[in-house]
């Protein structure tokens, strides 16, 4: 077992329990799934969809005629289908692995930290591209749910985040999950990424601060540096602006209000950004 995928899988089974605790997280990231332009009818792909507590799958299933889940973790989508009353619809389809192909070379860098340059060459090709995982898409609307912090924290667990390599790897890490979420997305279809940036474990005052103060909050958090390494809202909205290489195939990128996502013992704050993929001429 690989360990760095271990430590989702942990996460996952101590995250089930929280379905009634996710509520305003949930029905945030639904809502807004359900309004995007190309649901109506459309196919929705979720990528770390895991245990689906921020997804009501029935309600998507009444707006899209597809609802397609990838994530790491077989058993987490067993449970979310299950616990959610959808595993006899033929419409919730579920595709298991690696979003980045990198989860095996990853972990030969945790276990020997000066593995040979051909290992982290391997990693740079295979985070040039989009994910390795076979989807059926295109798809009408795809989402990245609270996953992007996690696949940068494997880089974390496996070099540190001192090691003078974690900088460019992370930044491909990023870089790749954009890519994917873009290209699956069908031109006129929509994309809605969304992030989890900062943790009451590093700031003790997420779950006590009034909504009304909320984003000054954060603001103050973002200035002294305490979030997740590369989900700075403002760097997530900047992948898809200006010159930034996707910016030339999305329109009308939007970045929502943050709210909150709670976790029963841990809240977080979320980043959520709403874009087009530019039809074709």
């Amino acid at each position: 077992m690989n360990p760095l995928f271990e430590e989702e899988y942990r996460f996952n089974q101590a995250s089930r329990p929280n379905w009634d605790a996710a509520k305003q997280h949930r029905e945030t990231v639904t809502g807004n799934l359900k309004r995007l332009p190309g649901a109506q009818g459309g196919r929705l792909c979720v990528l770390g969809a895991g245990n689906c507590n921020d997804l009501d799958l029935k309600q998507l299933l009444q707006v899209y005629s597809e609802v397609h889940l990838v994530d790491l973790d077989r058993s987490a989508l067993d449970y979310a289908i299950e616990a959610q009353g959808v595993s006899g619809e033929a419409a919730v389809v579920c595709h298991v692995g690696d979003l980045t192909g990198i989860g095996q070379q990853l972990a030969m860098l945790a276990q020997d930290k000066n593995s040979s340059e051909a290992v982290l060459d391997e990693i740079r090709e295979r985070l040039s591209g989009t994910t390795p995982l076979e989807l059926p898409g295109p798809f009408d609307v795809v989402c990245s749910t609270c996953i992007l912090s996690q696949l940068i924290l494997q880089v974390v667990n496996a070099i540190g985040e001192t090691d003078p390599r974690f900088e460019e790897l992370m930044k491909a890490v990023r870089a790749q999950h954009y890519r994917t979420v873009v290209e699956l997305i069908t031109p006129g279809g929509a994309g809605f990424i969304v992030s989890d940036f900062v943790s009451s474990e590093s700031a003790a005052d997420l779950k006590q601060v009034p909504d009304f103060q909320f984003t000054q909050y954060l603001s103050q958090l973002l200035s002294s540096r305490n979030f997740f390494h590369g989900v700075h809202p403002g760097i997530l909205l900047a992948q898809l602006q200006g010159n930034a290489p996707l910016a030339r195939l999305v329109q009308n990128v939007e970045m929502l209000p943050p709210w909150r996502w709670d976790l029963g013992a841990r809240q977080y704050a979320v980043a959520g950004i709403r874009f087009e993929r530019i039809p074709e001429a």
